[in-house]
């Protein structure tokens, strides 16, 4: 199979791009950096949540569901370390990637579904939001909903253009400089 298309070498990079790429050192940047300006601000969103409303566990399950549903061995690869940090075990990502909502407590099954429906129906039901309203706030709701459209997009941008898995772990130490980084 070819490759369809070619990342930036690290070396070849401008200034700008470098600037980027070195806050986030990952083929998902080199593959964002494609673009004429949206690398940055992709970065920079994706930044934002771990500053959000959500919990960091909350947060990582979200992620690895849409990796689960979208196949994205990417995002699983540049989340899965955070969702053991977060504390989560390997049977607690083992059911949230099969949405085996019995496996979990109900606050987490609630979110399962809820970004399961969003995913595969592109719509959550009502019936899914009320029983997330239990445990979460619209405020927090609204972010659930916005960061599992981004890893989405995020998800079907990596496969669509067949980019690279990383081969070390990327650092995501210096992401949230990429808020103010050139484009």
């Amino acid at each position: 199979m070819t490759q369809r298309v070619t990342l930036t070498p690290v070396e070849d990079m401008s200034p700008e791009q470098r600037d980027v790429y070195d806050k986030f050192p990952s083929n998902l940047t080199r593959a964002l950096l494609l673009t004429r300006g949206s690398a940055a601000p992709h970065l920079a969103l994706g930044a934002s949540f771990t500053k959000g409303l959500l919990s960091d566990l909350d947060r990582e399950v979200i992620v690895l569901r849409v990796a689960a549903l979208r196949d994205s061995a990417f995002e699983r690869l540049l989340h899965l370390h955070l969702a053991y940090k977060a504390g989560l075990t390997d049977a607690d990502i083992e059911a949230v990637e099969r949405g085996d909502l019995d496996r979990m407590p109900a606050g987490r099954a609630a979110l399962v579904r809820y970004v399961t429906e969003c995913i595969v129906e592109h719509r959550a039901s009502a019936s899914a939001f009320a029983a997330l309203r239990e445990f979460y706030s619209q405020h927090e709701i609204a972010e659930v909903t916005h960061l599992a459209g981004h890893a989405a997009m995020t998800a079907m941008y990596l496969a669509s253009l067949d980019i690279p898995l990383d081969e070390h772990l990327t650092s995501w130490d210096r992401l949230a400089e990429v808020q103010g980084a050139p484009r």
